[in-house]
């Protein structure tokens, strides 16, 4: 019974609770791919952590948990940047364990938790002490996934915090019938019963890690759909030039001919009104260039042309720059979403307006946008609330995720009817 309840129970919770630090770990890391090697490394860091806990020494716990964010950083091959997460994870977990001990402590000497064995007091407080920092593992985790602009629901922090605790709630209701009669066969139960408890918690998280995948690749599928619908527009629109200017130059004789006879009949501004109109059908059939950016240059000629049939002055201005360190995907996200912001705003004024600059500040790329706005967006803690029917500001909410995947930083600010975003990205 005593090696059951001090030996294997210990050694359980704390492989429980290395394996979930690395399971957190894994997830702040952006869940990179493993190989046998890294699982390899993490078995024997788990195993090393173990048999050195069951010494019971303050000193190698705290050692262990100074060592953890290196080794994890190692193991996980993450970025330096990963390093003070993963300080924080390792904190909070040595700090909960001492919260928990001195908590569970005062509720048995106030007689609030009051269990007649000293050997179902130590199992209910190893495995609620597991199960409390497997959810503040787990809440972390979430926190700083968020921060990096993956998708976070009420769903999965509720996830994170209601079954931990409901597993230290059926655990203790177990522990507290067991009173009546304990034997060793009544600890095998309880302990099956915490193995399917962590692995019914280990399972959950790993739903939660799906969903935010599937949102992600959602994300993702909208985004390329919506580039190559205005690739196909753009595309759409130079072969009807080109048919257009085929058109153009089969009559551009018959041009010339009208214009040098306007001139031999000394009507020379007649001829320069006919030059001019020419001129115009000639622009007509040429891309705006904004920049070499293939890509960028054909989101501002859609969103241009948007403007223009809206009746909103557009007034876009892009320096010499390079974006190759964008995806695609985010080029289209960050200034299709600042556009169409901007537009759907400007709309809505009678003489709306929307200016975009964009330019290379030293080790940054610089982009500003300004539109006509006579109302005053309503401010919420994310951002500002949409106006579109049915939408939640997500438009917003994706341009702030492709500025922090990319270290940027980006402001609202909303005076005098003029909205204006300001957004810093580092080059490389």
């Amino acid at each position: 019974m005593e090696i059951l309840v001090y030996v294997v129970l210990p050694c359980l919770g704390s492989i429980f609770l290395v394996g979930s630090m690395f399971y957190g770990a894994y997830r702040i890391a952006g869940q990179p791919k493993l190989n046998a090697v890294s699982w390899g490394l993490m078995a024997a860091y788990t195993a090393v952590n173990v048999a050195l806990s069951l010494f019971g020494s303050f000193w190698i716990n705290l050692m262990f948990g100074v060592l953890f964010p290196f080794a994890a950083a190692w193991i996980l091959k993450a970025s330096r940047a990963c390093l003070v997460p993963y300080f924080i994870l390792s904190a909070a977990v040595f700090l909960t364990d001492a919260a928990v001990t001195m908590g569970f402590s005062m509720l048995v000497m106030a007689g609030v938790l009051f269990l007649n064995s000293e050997d179902l007091l130590y199992i209910l407080l190893v495995v609620s002490n597991r199960m409390i920092e497997f959810m503040v593992i787990c809440l972390i985790a979430t926190a700083v996934g968020k921060k990096a602009g993956r998708h976070v629901t009420v769903r999965q922090v509720l996830l994170s915090i209601l079954l931990p605790l409901f597993s230290v709630f059926h655990m203790y209701s177990m522990i507290y019938l067991m009173q009546i009669y304990m034997v060793e066969g009544a600890v095998l139960l309880l302990l099956a019963n915490l193995i399917l408890l962590i692995g019914l918690n280990l399972y959950f998280c790993l739903l939660v890690d799906v969903m935010s995948e599937n949102h992600r690749l959602e994300q993702e599928r909208n985004l390329y759909r919506r580039q190559a619908e205005m690739q196909y527009r753009y595309y759409a629109r130079e072969e009807e030039k080109y048919e257009e200017s085929r058109k153009l130059v089969h009559d551009i004789r018959n041009h010339i001919l009208a214009m040098e006879k306007l001139y031999d009949s000394e009507k020379a501004e007649a001829a320069a009104e006919y030059a001019g109109n020419i001129h115009q059908i000639l622009n007509s059939l040429g891309q705006k260039y904004y920049t070499s950016e293939k890509l960028l240059n054909i989101i501002l000629n859609d969103k241009a042309r948007q403007m223009q049939s809206e009746g909103i002055r557009e007034d876009i201005k892009v320096g010499e720059l390079s974006l190759d360190f964008m995806r695609d995907m985010d080029m289209t996200a960050l200034f299709g979403n600042l556009l169409d912001n901007a537009i759907a705003a400007a709309v809505k004024e009678e003489d709306g307006f929307v200016k975009l600059r964009i330019n290379k500040v030293r080790q940054f790329i610089s982009v500003t946008m300004e539109n006509s706005s006579g109302r005053k967006p309503v401010r919420t803690k994310g951002g500002f609330v949409s106006e579109k029917a049915g939408h939640e500001g997500v438009g917003i909410g994706s341009i702030r995720q492709v500025v922090e995947r990319y270290g940027g930083d980006v402001q609202f600010a909303w005076k005098e009817g003029v909205f204006t975003v300001k957004v810093m990205l580092p080059v490389g």
